[in-house]
């Protein structure tokens, strides 16, 4: 998982710059874009964990009543809170996802993991997540990730090589930087499958491109 500070430092930072995002992942982060505003315009309320700099918040705030960002990093928090100053609708607050039940006090009607927030989380938390997801969600939840091919794996390096990281070693779908600094998952589909399905959610999926894939999880 990225360090806090991470997002502080150039290379961090690059990872928010689309400018710097291969063609496949640009394709993948315009087809998880619209896929989002079909799905979500008009809803209630919406949690969105592993909020970054607040992109998403921006622009789903004037289609969403109420949006509540929740990301790991204070650095980010802070982006999304200056980012979304103007949207009342729209609050943001510093917390680990696996921590649900002492962070909210509220459910929502949906919640979003976009652009593989899942991948960057460390896999020893993932049952806590899908815990609280069950209890503080009412609908449905819809988590991006990219795909596992050797196709993807070419463009996430490629993105990496963009924003200055080195790669220090590859573990199947998992990349490790150098120093550790960063390390960043994919996993396959049947391992949401497994986990939405043991936490009540019934499964469906969306390619986005040939990179990534939408994964939704229904009541």
């Amino acid at each position: 998982m990225a360090s806090t500070n991470i997002y502080e430092q150039e290379k961090g930072r690059g990872l928010l710059d689309r400018q710097k995002y291969p063609e496949g992942i640009q394709e993948y982060m315009a087809l998880e874009e619209d896929f989002l505003l079909n799905n979500l315009r008009g809803s209630k309320s919406l949690l969105e964990i592993g909020c970054g700099d607040g992109r998403y918040l921006e622009i789903l705030a004037p289609v969403v009543e109420e949006i509540l960002g929740i990301d790991y990093s204070q650095h980010l928090v802070n982006l999304s809170r200056n980012r979304t100053k103007d949207f009342p609708n729209v609050h943001v607050i510093h917390g680990n996802a696996k921590d649900l039940q002492s962070l909210l006090s509220q459910t929502y009607q949906f919640a979003t993991l976009a652009w593989n927030t899942i991948g960057n989380m460390p896999p020893e938390i993932h049952p806590d997540l899908f815990r609280g997801l069950s209890q503080w969600v009412e609908e449905r939840i819809f988590i991006s990730t990219y795909q596992c091919s050797d196709a993807v794996m070419e463009e996430r390096l490629k993105l990496y090589e963009n924003c200055g990281y080195k790669v220090n070693s590859i573990d199947g779908n998992k990349v490790i930087m150098e120093d550790g600094e960063h390390t960043a998952y994919a996993y396959p589909i049947n391992y949401f499958q497994d986990l939405m399905e043991s936490h009540n959610f019934a499964v469906a999926t969306y390619e986005l491109g040939f990179c990534g894939v939408m994964i939704v999880g229904t009541k």
